[in-house]
Order: structure tokens, then sequence, then C-alpha cells
């Protein structure tokens, strides 16, 4: 992912989370899960910035969104304890995590917490259209 294309992912996420009122952060990870934006709106907690990171790194290197993730890991207990070992406690299958494409295939993740699922759902999908249209 172009730093560009991270930089507007967070512009266009954070705008929602403002316009919502809801205080969450927003994390952008390449391919490889490694954080290439944060930032934390509207008095976001502390810990919400480890959930969006957890939550961006799951849907990167997964390959899935968040909810996607969920459900296998559901299916495969084992593997949830599986990936939160290979990535450092950064495991964290559910809404708000979602995979970010263009016509060339993955170029990262986003990941939102601090709100309700789907306030963080619908935040990160805001953010991925600046990128996909």
């Amino acid at each position: 992912m172009k730093t560009q294309q991270a930089l507007d992912i967070l512009v266009a996420a954070t705008d929602a989370a403002r316009k919502l009122g809801k205080p969450v952060t927003v994390a952008i990870v390449d391919t490889a899960g490694c954080l290439v934006a944060l930032q934390r709106v509207n008095d976001a907690s502390g810990f919400s910035a480890v959930v969006a990171e957890g939550k961006a790194c799951t849907a990167a290197i997964m390959k899935r969104d968040g909810s996607e993730a969920a459900q296998l890991v559901e299916r495969f207990p084992a593997l949830a304890a599986s990936m939160a070992v290979q990535t450092n406690g950064r495991f964290f299958p559910m809404q708000g995590g979602l995979l970010v494409r263009d016509e060339d295939g993955a170029l990262g993740a986003i990941g939102v917490s601090g709100a309700t699922g789907d306030e963080d759902e619908a935040i990160a999908r805001a953010g991925v259209s600046a990128v996909s249209g």
C-alpha cells in the first residue's frame, strides 16, 4: 500500500467517525500486517488503538474481512490460538477489520475500534471507499 492511499483511507474513515461522533481508533496496515498509519479520534481510548491494529492485522494476514475470519475461527477454534501466537497477540477476528483491495488485488487492511461492531464496520467501509471507488 502506498502512503498516500493509506492517508486517503485514514482521512475518509476519521471523517466518518467524526460525523457519527464516535470515539474510535483507525489503523491501516500493509499486506504483511505492518502498521502504516494510525489515528485516534474523538478522545478514543488508548486500548482501542491495540484492538484497531489487531483487527487490521487479522484482515491483512488472513486475506479476509474480520467477520469472515470470526466465522472461520468459530469452526476451527485452535486457529485462534495459533494465529494469536503468530501475530504476537495482534489477532482480533471481528467486525471493523476489512481487507483493502484494488483491481490488482489486496493492498492491506483497515481496522476500526471503539464503537459498536456495526459502527466500527461502517467507519471502516467509509475508509475503504476512498481507494475502491
